[in-house]
């Protein structure tokens, strides 16, 4: 990802594949969007662009492992990404009143792909709605902090609501 737009006047009709790893790039686009990001294994961005009538059909995938945060207890989390892409950009195709930045412009007679932007965009979709070091994380003690996954702490659990409680007299019968 050295540059951030790609020339597309020289794809054929049948089309061009491009494949990019770039480790820097990436971590700066963690940075710039403030995502607490590591690198695990090199993201690897493969794209096939294939000029049509009325724009260009994108094709591709990204792969790697990166670590993020638990959304439980803040423990580092591997995070797989494998995930496919389709996509077809119009030529002019973002409205002026519309707040979505288009991945084509139309410079010097040529036609150009913000490579950074549709790498970014791809990756925010193939992560997961949460991250978790393990599915049967514990968490943290939402009282002092402890991580229930190394110890137990010895805070006071809640009893929970008091309008619940004859719910804790059912029993439940295995047949």
């Amino acid at each position: 990802m050295q540059k951030r737009w790609l020339s597309l006047s020289d794809i054929p009709a049948e089309g061009r594949e491009f494949s990019f790893q770039d480790d820097q790039a990436w971590e700066f686009l963690w940075e710039k969007n403030k995502l607490p990001c590591t690198m695990d294994e090199s993201l690897t961005v493969w794209v096939n662009i294939i000029p049509q009538k009325k724009g260009f059909y994108i094709q591709g995938k990204i792969t790697g492992a990166v670590f993020l945060p638990c959304d439980r207890c803040l423990e580092q989390a591997r995070v797989v990404i494998d995930n496919s892409f389709r996509l077809f950009e119009e030529f002019e195709s973002v409205e002026p009143e519309c707040l979505q930045r288009p991945l084509l412009r139309f410079v010097e007679g040529r036609w150009e792909l913000d490579l950074q932007h549709l790498f970014w965009e791809q990756f925010v979709l193939a992560l997961p709605d949460k991250y978790l070091c393990s599915e049967n994380c514990k968490g943290l003690c939402p009282h002092c902090g402890q991580n229930l996954n190394e110890k137990f702490c010895s805070c006071e659990q809640d009893a929970g609501h008091p309008g619940l409680a004859v719910l804790k007299q059912l029993k439940i019968e295995k047949g």
